[in-house]
């Protein structure tokens, strides 16, 4: 079954320690080839984007699409 980003878009995005990160924001795609390449995700306000191991700018956290462990009812991240 194909899905579409945009279902995506507003799914909490949780650590493998079934902490909250924050909502998925957006999707970056490679358009030639269809294959997300990151999600956007709009970090919780107590966070600190200092200690996540991925870069982030103005509370969007630009997490590696190789991150994601499974995607349920939210999105749950490898580590």
């Amino acid at each position: 079954m194909a899905s579409f980003g945009r279902e995506f878009i507003g799914r909490q995005v949780i650590d493998s320690n079934g902490d909250s990160l924050g909502v998925l924001d957006d999707i970056s795609i490679e358009i030639r080839s269809g294959v997300i390449l990151e999600l956007l995700v709009q970090l919780e306000e107590d966070l600190d984007p200092s200690k996540l191991p991925w870069p982030s700018t103005r509370g969007i956290c630009n997490v590696p699409a190789d991150e994601v462990e499974r995607i349920s009812s939210r999105i749950h991240l490898k580590r």
